[in-house]
């Protein structure tokens, strides 16, 4: 039965770009490169990783070929520079991570999780995310 459900989320995750496009998602940044100057990959560390660490974590899970993910990869990487040491940014891939999938009921893509520094859920945010919404929700953790 498990197998049913990791399949039928899967499909799921494959049709939500479409959808996602034909709401109106803006492509002006799908080919955005990433910026050579960081070293800070958001798809370096693990998720476990980030919110055991001890630092609130900000998590994107996602798909390489989603349009609106592929929006999201400049800003992520953006706020990884800017709240260097102060916050996680992590990309999980939803290909990759099917038991991520299941245990933070995920349903479309891009889903954004905002983790405090004990590693609890404090918020889910589905689609596409203004970076300044998620800098107002970042400070209402207190980091500056």
């Amino acid at each position: 039965m498990k197998n049913i459900s990791r399949q039928s989320s899967l499909a799921l995750l494959i049709a939500v770009p479409c959808l996602l496009l034909l709401m109106g998602c803006n492509s002006s940044a799908a080919g955005a490169p990433a910026d050579p100057k960081t070293n800070l990959d958001p798809t370096a560390v693990s998720l476990e990783q980030a919110i055991t660490s001890g630092k609130p974590t900000l998590a994107e899970f996602g798909r390489g070929v989603c349009v609106p993910c592929k929006e999201m990869r400049p800003i992520l990487e953006e706020l990884a520079v800017e709240y260097q040491g102060r916050l996680n940014v992590v990309i999980v891939e939803v290909d990759e991570h099917l038991d991520l999938i299941d245990q933070y009921k995920i349903m479309m893509i891009p889903t954004q999780i905002l983790f405090d520094q004990n590693g609890q859920k404090i918020l889910a945010h589905i689609g596409f995310w203004p970076k300044e919404q998620i800098v107002s929700q970042i400070d209402t953790l207190g980091i500056d």
